[in-house]
């Protein structure tokens, strides 16, 4: 749907009006948090305004449009989320001990070794498969970004990772001693 640009403002007003209090209820049942309901309704509504010109035609299938947008903004926030509790807890594991300097030190060096096993590790592989599974364990990249962006497909990103999972999984074996 083309929508002229000097009625966007108005038709964007109007459709804000609309649909806006829906979009916060879903968005409230799905996080059970009104803040941050409203916060990802802000979100997901400068997404709308962003593809203005691709919204359906019908009223029912424009609230289900943004309603799919909102959710996909609540799943980002959700990832975020999981992602800095595993940074977090990454630190907590690794400061736990330091009210036990001897510990802690010693808890510090395990995780520096570790560290440089890993490293190590992903170095021996060749250029290519470092950058994808940096890329994706590193940056948050999915392997289909990832082969869009490198001109690749899917599977050949796929294959790449796995071969440096494979060769991780089998150095951490070794660190701790699982067979």
């Amino acid at each position: 749907m083309r929508i002229n640009t000097t009625y966007s403002a108005m038709y964007f007003d109007r459709l804000f009006k609309e649909t806006y209090p829906n979009t916060v209820a879903y968005l409230e049942k799905i996080s059970n948090n009104k803040e941050l309901s409203r916060d990802l309704a802000q979100e997901a509504y400068l997404k709308v305004w962003q593809k203005l010109d691709l919204l359906p035609e019908t009223p029912e299938e424009k609230q289900r449009y943004i309603l799919i947008i909102a959710r996909n903004c609540f799943l980002d926030h959700l990832k975020l989320a999981l992602k800095e509790k595993k940074q977090h807890d990454a630190y907590t594991v690794v400061y736990l001990g330091a009210s036990q300097p001897q510990s802690a030190a010693l808890n510090q060096m395990e995780v520096k070794e570790q560290q440089q096993i890993i490293d190590h590790t992903i170095n021996t592989h060749e250029e290519t498969a470092r950058r994808y599974y940096l890329l994706n364990r590193e940056e948050g990249f999915t392997y289909k970004e990832i082969a869009l962006m490198e001109g690749v497909s899917e599977k050949t990103v796929e294959r790449y990772i796995g071969r440096v999972l494979r060769s991780l999984r089998a150095s951490i074996a070794s660190i701790f001693f699982i067979w």
